[in-house]
């Protein structure tokens, strides 16, 4: 007779049992590739389980550390008490297939429909990306709508790689065609023009490069008028999504505008307008091995508590054998051109993936030698393709995340210069913090995940090379190795000591790659060795600034803008360690919360954050001008001084200088990083200098003391892409030294230049008579001086005496007067 299996006992023990380990051990159907739980899952989901009912918990694992399987299982975990209904979200598509088929494999019921019977009556898992729950049509409900659909437990899977989407759905991005762009500039124009009055006609004329912050009182006064603006057309496809999401906060928002967008986003993310995740009973967040985990409190909500005490495994050690090289650190003689042709030629035997920050990088740069330009539109499809065999050398443009290349599928994996920012707001807050820490640990965050595309398992391998001037810089100069995760940082510590062995050139550097490519025996067991004993931080860290920020954007939503202010106060305060650019950035958004209650004293305090951070929004009165005084400078003296900061180690000498001379190129939307760039390297040549319009808010972008009272005043045009210098850029210079005359006396001289690829005037231009311009010609032949100076005091850096340098600043045309006569020309003007 046939048995009736049902009635027996066990048969429902699976949509009983509490404990992930043994709802695991009851999944009968699972493939038979799921025999055990890994060790460093059994970890996890037992603390897990012992922590269950708090309601924010962090679990960190590494790459390939099989987080997608225990993130299900502590799911049905929550089913099996009643927390339902429960959903897994990922970034995007491409996860969410993965997570599909995990889900199958294990025999686990998951459905992509929020709303599915089996999802709200607790049968099925709920699996979707970020976007179908926070977007302005939200199935699971929007701000006063209420919870629509509720959610009992979640789990955040990559959930820094979330933020991204997250970040766009609670923005508004208006493309400058659009009426809402031209009636809102026309609103804040006043206010930008008494910021800076030439940035705002560079952004009228539409150039894509300046970005401009609406000042907080002006937003403030206006945000009636801007709602208005905004309302009418919140059902265009540009509004519809976002407008919902930020409508009650939109007083709280900030607002850039640039030459080709604007956008409007919040101080940090209402994710409160998503009141069924706000009132989730368990929401648990999965990441990788990053370093800092503020953003799940800034921009989650997330308890700090809950945060800092992270769920791990005992041990960090189970990741894969990545050698980490940077070969222009190893030798800062070897070109962009070298490293691309050296890598196409590895590319016929392995799979090489590319990460660039930008479109413009991937087509100016790679498109010669790359195999496949990939991008959203052919992501998934082009892993497919690497997974499958060979497709040679491949650039992923700022896909630092969200995808696995494991095994044969990239071998050799390069990061090819900084992250780029994604957002006008993130352009907005670099330019702020310049090379400040906070700045520095958001790039190495996303470094850190892009290292991470390459190895996805333990057993997995992959040359890591970490390409570009100014990325070497970041990471070899300003301590930024101190950011990685414990394991990252003992793989740069294992590269350090193999960079060590190398004399410099390509062919020891490959030589050095193919012991890791090969598995020679040896390389293997110093890649297991460097990684014993390494483990996770005991708590996670959660930056007080976050924690501060936080509070005070939930105080002020409820209108407790003394306890907004409060709580970025009592920050500054207490932490006394903050360099002087932070302390002012922090006082800046003080003064945005006091404007609220008393809009004098916000003046004030802007005032006094100005005075730390001259990159800041200028305070209504203005800032008092600063001479540069050049009467006794001693040029040789200068560069000696500059000199000494780098101690013995001329290898530091020529990193620095290569990332900043990797910024002064002729290149649309790059000029504040080649005003920074010129600024740095009048200083390593002995002069000293200034950002007046930066740091002003008038004058040239750039100011050079250079002795006995002359300077060079000089108008950055390096984003020009005409053949002829217009009226528009000549009225500027002329007027830039219009302003130096009105602020220096007359015993002060000053040589116009302009920095522009041509030096042919239009006929309606008046340039002064003794204009010089540098022309690309001309700044190739600087940028080769240069380098010839660094790499002769180089030799000699930690002995070498004024006298020396002196010759070498004259023999190689940098000292005033070679300057001008090798490196610029004179004026054309077109008949």
């Amino acid at each position: 007779m046939a048995l009736d299996l049902s009635k027996l006992r066990g048969a429902s023990l699976l949509d009983k049992e509490p404990n992930p380990r043994e709802i695991f051990t009851l999944l009968a159907e699972k493939d038979p590739k799921y025999q055990y739980l890994r060790d460093v899952q059994a970890e996890v989901l037992e603390h897990w389980f012992e922590r269950r009912r708090e309601k924010d918990v962090v679990l960190k694992m590494n790459t390939g550390g099989g987080k997608t399987v225990v993130g299900l299982l502590l799911l049905k975990s929550c089913l099996n008490e009643g927390i339902a209904p429960a959903f897994f979200i990922v970034p995007d598509n491409y996860l969410l297939s993965q997570v599909e088929n995990e889900a199958h494999l294990l025999g686990l019921p998951v459905e992509r429909e929020p709303d599915s019977p089996a999802v709200l009556q607790g049968k099925a898992i709920g699996i979707i990306n970020i976007h179908k729950l926070i977007n302005g049509f939200s199935k699971f409900g929007v701000g006063d709508d209420g919870i629509k659909l509720p959610i009992g437990a979640v789990v955040v899977d990559d959930a820094h790689a979330c933020m991204n989407s997250m970040e766009s759905q609670f923005s508004i991005e208006v493309d400058h065609t659009h009426e809402v762009y031209a009636n809102l500039l026309g609103l804040f124009r006043d206010d930008l023009r008494g910021q800076n009055e030439s940035m705002l006609l560079e952004i009228e004329a539409r150039d894509p490069g300046p970005t401009m912050l609406v000042p907080f009182w002006a937003w403030h006064q206006k945000s009636e008028q801007a709602t208005r603006i905004l309302s009418k057309f919140r059902n265009d496809d540009a509004l519809k999504f976002n407008w919902p999401l930020i409508k009650s906060d939109l007083s709280h928002c900030r607002c850039v505008i640039g030459g080709q967008r604007l956008e409007i986003s919040p101080r940090c993310l209402p994710i409160e307008s998503i009141p069924s995740f706000d009132n989730a009973k368990r929401r648990i967040f999965m990441t990788a091995t990053l370093a800092d985990d503020s953003i799940l409190v800034s921009d989650f909500k997330a308890n700090p508590g809950g945060v800092t005490k992270h769920i791990t495994p005992r041990s960090a050690n189970d990741i894969g054998d990545r050698m980490i090289l940077a070969p222009q650190e190893i030798d800062p003689n070897i070109s962009e051109i070298e490293l691309k042709e050296y890598l196409k030629e590895k590319s016929k035997k392995y799979n090489v993936v590319i990460i660039v920050g930008s479109e413009y990088r991937a087509e100016s740069f790679w498109k010669d030698v790359a195999d496949r330009i990939c991008n959203k539109n052919n992501l998934e499809t082009t892993v497919k393709e690497l997974k499958a065999g060979h497709l040679g050398l491949v650039v992923l443009v700022n896909k630092y995340d969200g995808i696995d290349l494991p095994n044969a599928a990239c071998r050799i994996l390069v990061l090819d210069g900084l992250p780029k920012a994604r957002r006008l707001i993130e352009k907005i807050e670099n330019n702020f913090l310049g090379r400040s820490r906070h700045i520095i640990g958001r790039q190495v965050q996303r470094i850190e995940q892009g290292i991470g595309r390459g190895v996805r398992a333990n057993d997995d391998y992959c040359v890591v090379l970490l390409m570009g001037a100014e990325l070497t810089k970041v990471l070899f100069l300003l301590d930024a190795k101190d950011m990685f995760s414990p394991a990252t940082r003992a793989q740069l510590n294992l590269a350090a000591d193999v960079t060590k062995q190398l004399e410099g050139g390509m062919k020891d550097i490959d030589e050095a790659i193919d012991y890791c490519l090969n598995q020679d025996s040896a390389w293997k067991k110093l890649a297991r060795e460097c990684l014993v004993g390494v483990g996770y931080a005991e708590k996670g860290t959660v930056r007080s600034i976050a924690i501060a920020q936080r509070e005070a954007f939930d105080a002020s939503v409820v209108t407790n803008y003394g306890q907004a202010q409060k709580s970025l106060q009592k920050l500054l305060n207490s932490e006394k360690e903050f360099d002087s650019i932070t302390r002012g950035w922090l006082m800046w958004q003080l003064a945005e919360y006091t404007q609220y209650t008393n809009p004098v004293e916000a003046q004030i305090i802007l005032k006094a954050a100005v005075g730390y951070n001259r990159r800041l929004t200028k305070p209504l009165e203005g800032i008092d001008y600063e001479q540069l005084s050049a009467k006794d400078l001693e040029q040789s003296r200068n560069a000696v001084w500059k000199l000494r900061s780098y101690g013995s180690d001329s290898n530091k000498l020529l990193v620095d200088l290569n990332g900043v001379l990797e910024d002064l190129i002729f290149k649309p939307d790059t000029s504040k990083a080649f005003e920074d760039a010129m600024k740095e390297i009048a200083e390593l040549i002995g002069f000293i200098s200034q950002r007046p319009e930066l740091d002003f808010n008038s004058g040239p972008d750039v100011l050079w003391a250079v002795g006995n009272l002359r300077y060079f005043v000089i108008e950055c045009k390096n984003g020009a892409v005409t053949s002829k210098v217009s009226k528009d850029d000549c009225n500027q210079l002329t007027g830039s030294v219009n302003w130096f005359e009105q602020r220096y006396d007359h015993t002060c001289k000053t040589t116009p230049v302009l920095v522009h690829p041509a030096n042919l005037f239009e006929f309606d231009a008046s340039p002064l008579p003794e204009t010089r311009v540098i022309t690309e010609e001309g700044l190739h032949l600087f940028k080769e001086a240069l380098r010839t100076y660094a790499k002769a005091v180089g030799e000699q850096i930690g002995t070498i005496e004024y006298k020396e340098v002196l010759q070498l600043l004259d023999h190689n045309n940098l000292t005033p007067d070679k300057f001008l006569n090798r490196f610029t020309k004179q004026v054309k003007l077109k008949k």
